[in-house]
Parts: structure tokens; C-alpha cells; sequence
């Protein structure tokens, strides 16, 4: 039985990987499509490549603080891995089926708390959770003074070659934040199949995560595109450069700590900044209300689900 879970574990890691390149094409990518600068194919290709670029080059810090970092690896079994995977990844695929942009550094890290509440295991709340806790809501913040930053400087850019050259510049700010996805977001789809010892290289870990992300992103990342891209931000250039400058930068800082973070979180702040830098509100409050309660639901979903669907396939399976 233990090779069916350690086979469990690394699909149900996969599975995870696959949902969070499908949910976070919006937030790196949405900026250039809702501005009509790149259509579905050229936005979810670009974003495949530069997210596996960055997951397989700078993704390490998050696989050793997500996997090793929440609860002792030596309670971290395959079948528990797999659980928390599993876990995370449903919740994902939920929320974007349903195209509400969440955490998915929030419910990978809530599920292996609900896990190792389950199987009491200590978790690691001051020396890991809490500078978690503190990045996540620094990151909205951080992201709302970059962006803000970011807007007004690229404002200052008047030439007459300009508009175009801004629509390039666009483009390799979507790139960067597709880059910090693969640092900050994909080491958490390889974080437990680097905790158990299952993958032994953080690079080749990085690269799988990289890997599946990037499909994600090519298979399913349109519903949350459109989302983000058509219904949620509506940007002029310069304010879509600001914000998804502050965003990928924000991200990216967080993910060379070691400490992954929202993207969506990010992405959410660095638009307010930009839209304060403009003196305009771009921001449609109703969404932003549902997005913000949906990420507060989904630590709580997250960890509970976690943990009874740990109690339950242990009771069926006898699996500890």
C-alpha cells in the first residue's frame, strides 16, 4: 500500500500544480489581455514558459518552508502528503470553476495544518505561520504602495514613440509576474514530495512544479482570464504597467524569502495603487467584496476539509 500512496501523493501534487497555473493566468496575465494586447493563446503560452523559468530557477525557498517548514517531516507519511494535496487541489479547482480568484499559498499551507491538527502533529505557528500570516496581509499593502510607485513613474514616459514601447513594456511586466508565479506559487504543488524525500533535488522539484503549472495554465486558464482581464481590472497603460510591476515585485520579494504569498492578493493591492496614482477607481468594489470573503472562507474550508478528509481516509484505508 505505500507505493499506492506515494503514487497517490505525486498525482494528487500534480493535480495541485495543474489547478494553480489554470487559476493564476488571470492575475499575471490579465493586465495585457483586457488591454487587447494579447489574445488567449499568446497570454497563456507566454505565461506557461516564464512561470516554468521561474519555478525551476527560484522556486526553492518556498518548496523547503511549505514542505519542512509547517510541520516535522517526520510526520509528513506519503498518505498524509497526499491528502493535503489533494485537498488543496480541490478547493482550487472549485474556486476556479466557479472563477473566484483565492490563495493558493493560504490552502496549501491551511491544508497541511488541518492534517497535522488531525494527526497532531506540532505545527510550526510562531516560527513559520506567523511570518506567513504577516506576508499575506503585508502583501496587498506592499502591493498598493508599488503599484502606486510603478504608475506614476512610468507616467512620466511622454515620447512620441511611447504608447508603443509601453505596450512592450506590458507585456515583459505579464512575464515577470509569470516568473514570481513559478518562484512564489508552483513550489507548493512539489513542496511535500520535497518534504517526504520522495524528490530529493529542490531544482528538479522546481521543474516539475514548473511543468504542470505551465499545462494548467495552457489547458484551463481561461475562465479567470476573462475574469480578471474583462471584469475586474480595466486599466489604462500606464496603471496596468504600475500594477503588474508592483504585483510581480511584491510576489517575487516574498518568494526569495522563502514565504509564498497571494498573487491575486497582489494584484488586487498594486490596482488600487495604480488606480490612487491615476486618481481614478478602477477597482469594481462589488467583486473585490466577494474575492476578499472568499479568501477568508477558504483558510477556514481549507484547513477543515483537510482535516476531515484525513480522519475519513484513514478510517476507510487504515492509512496513517
Amino acid at each position: 500500500m505505500e507505493t499506492f500512496y506515494v503514487v497517490g501523493m505525486i498525482m494528487a501534487g500534480l493535480f495541485f500544480g495543474w489547478t494553480i497555473g489554470s487559476h493564476y493566468t488571470g492575475a499575471v496575465m490579465g493586465t495585457a489581455y483586457g488591454a487587447k494586447i494579447l489574445d488567449i493563446k499568446k497570454a497563456t503560452l507566454l505565461m506557461a514558459i516564464s512561470a516554468l523559468l521561474g519555478a525551476t530557477l527560484q522556486s526553492h525557498e518556498v518548496i523547503k518552508t511549505v514542505g519542512a517548514g509547517i510541520i516535522p517531516i517526520d510526520y509528513l507519511t506519503p498518505f498524509r502528503a497526499m491528502i493535503m494535496m489533494l485537498n488543496a487541489a480541490l478547493v482550487t479547482a472549485v474556486n476556479t470553476w466557479l472563477k473566484l480568484p483565492i490563495s493558493t499559498a493560504q490552502l496549501a499551507c491551511f491544508s497541511i495544518v488541518g492534517v497535522g491538527l488531525a494527526t497532531g502533529a506540532p505545527i510550526a505557528w510562531e516560527h513559520t505561520m506567523l511570518p506567513l500570516a504577516i506576508t499575506w496581509v503585508g502583501t496587498p499593502l506592499v502591493g498598493c504602495i508599488l503599484g502606486f510607485i510603478f504608475t506614476k513613474t512610468v507616467g512620466t514616459i511622454r515620447a512620441k514613440t511611447a504608447e508603443t514601447f509601453k505596450k512592450y513594456v506590458l507585456i515583459l511586466a505579464c512575464c515577470y509576474a509569470s516568473f514570481t508565479l513559478g518562484a512564489n506559487n508552483s513550489g507548493l504543488a512539489v513542496s511535500v514530495l520535497y518534504g517526504s524525500g520522495t524528490v530529493k533535488s529542490l531544482l528538479f522539484a522546481g521543474f516539475i512544479g514548473g511543468v504542470v503549472v505551465g499545462i494548467g495554465a495552457l489547458t484551463w486558464g481561461r475562465p479567470l482570464l476573462e475574469k480578471v482581464g474583462l471584469h475586474i481590472v480595466q486599466l489604462e497603460i500606464n496603471s496596468a504597467i504600475g500594477a503588474q510591476l508592483g504585483q510581480a515585485t511584491t510576489a517575487y520579494v516574498a518568494a526569495l524569502l522563502g514565504y509564498p504569498t497571494s498573487m491575486n492578493q497582489a494584484i488586487v493591492g498594486a490596482i488600487g495603487g495604480a488606480g490612487l496614482a491615476r486618481g481614478v477607481k478602477y477597482i469594481q468594489v462589488k467583486v473585490i467584496k466577494e474575492i476578499v470573503i472568499n479568501w477568508l472562507v477558504s483558510l477556514v474550508v481549507s484547513a477543515s476539509t483537510a482535516f476531515i478528509l484525513y480522519k475519513v481516509f484513514s478510517w476507510l484505508l487504515g492509512a496513517k
